[in-house]
């Protein structure tokens, strides 16, 4: 029975998305590039792993058994690679990050210096994704760090194979335009229950923390604009179209004609770092992990930086 590796992740990546064309759109392939090799692995074995139900396609029984073995042999396969790369000692290669434009502008600049200093042979590779879709490729294979969000009220989960570290707390506070509150810097934001607000979808994990935090505070919001670019926020913030809940990474670069308030019951979202378990002890993937907790820990200790990083 001569099967690919290749072929085995394009299997896995099928059952977990359901369609070839997803399943393609995740692993960087054309469709008929999945089909091909698919349908070479069923050639190879001599059984059928698929089968055709309307427009779409789903796992016959003995596709679904490969698929779990597949799964195991792997997360062997990077754990092997990863025993092989300690032996060898050298961080070297390359590593596939994923961000989000806040941790993007906050802490790529300084991971890239701090890894181009102390690793000059590891090669960092970036893309920006949302976080689901982020998680989805490190499950996938095809994205190897990336930065992640988790909110108290609505937990992220996460793929089996997927592990996580939390690097900081990021506090949300309340910018409202410049002469709004004056003298005041601590404020509940039901004393602005008849505003205007800005913020994400609530469908998104940002929007609807937004949505959860005025309730706990005794209203619903009237959600005038929805905007998922924090700066853009600032910027209508600025021009008198509402009040916005944005956090510590998203106030970089204020605008002028706005403020920036504390709010007496504050909440917060965690920045993460999401990589496979089998590949933590890549030494490479342990380069990039040990280097952002040393950046987050000097930006925490000099706000003043992360600011000047904006």
């Amino acid at each position: 029975m001569d099967m690919s590796i290749q072929q085995l992740r394009m299997l896995r990546e099928v059952a977990i998305r359901g369609t070839i064309v997803a399943a393609a759109s995740s692993l960087g392939y054309t469709p008929s590039a999945i089909s091909q090799q698919l349908s070479g692995l069923e050639r190879a074995t001599g059984v059928a792993v698929l089968e055709r139900v309307g427009r779409n396609v789903r796992l016959t029984d003995a596709g679904r058994e490969l698929v779990r073995h597949a799964g195991d042999l792997l997360s062997s396969l990077e754990a092997a690679r990863a025993a092989m790369e300690q032996v060898a000692g050298d961080v070297r290669g390359t590593v596939e990050l994923s961000v989000y434009e806040s941790v993007a502008v906050t802490l790529l600049v300084p991971l890239l210096e701090r890894l181009a200093a102390h690793h000059p042979d590891l090669r960092i590779r970036t893309r920006q994704l949302e976080v689901e879709p982020a998680l989805e490729a490190v499950a996938a294979g095809t994205v190897d760090v990336a930065f992640t969000l988790d909110y108290a009220h609505a937990p992220m989960s996460q793929p089996a194979g997927v592990s996580s570290t939390s690097l900081l707390e990021d506090v949300f506070h309340l910018v409202v335009p410049s002469d709004d509150a004056p003298g005041v810097t601590r404020v509940s934001l039901a004393e602005f229950a008849d505003r205007r607000f800005i913020a994400s979808s609530p469908a998104s994990s940002c929007g609807s923390s937004v949505v959860v935090a005025c309730r706990t505070a005794g209203f619903e919001p009237d959600i005038a604009h929805q905007i998922d670019d924090f700066p853009t926020m600032m910027r209508l913030v600025a021009a008198g179209a509402g009040v916005a809940l944005v956090p510590d990474l998203g106030l970089l670069g204020l605008p002028a004609g706005v403020r920036v308030l504390d709010i007496d019951r504050p909440f917060s979202r965690t920045i993460q770092i999401a990589f496979r378990t089998a590949s933590a002890a890549r030494p490479a993937v342990a380069a990039v992990h040990d280097a952002l907790v040393a950046v987050v820990d000097r930006l925490a200790s000099a706000p003043s930086e992360m600011a000047a990083t904006g």
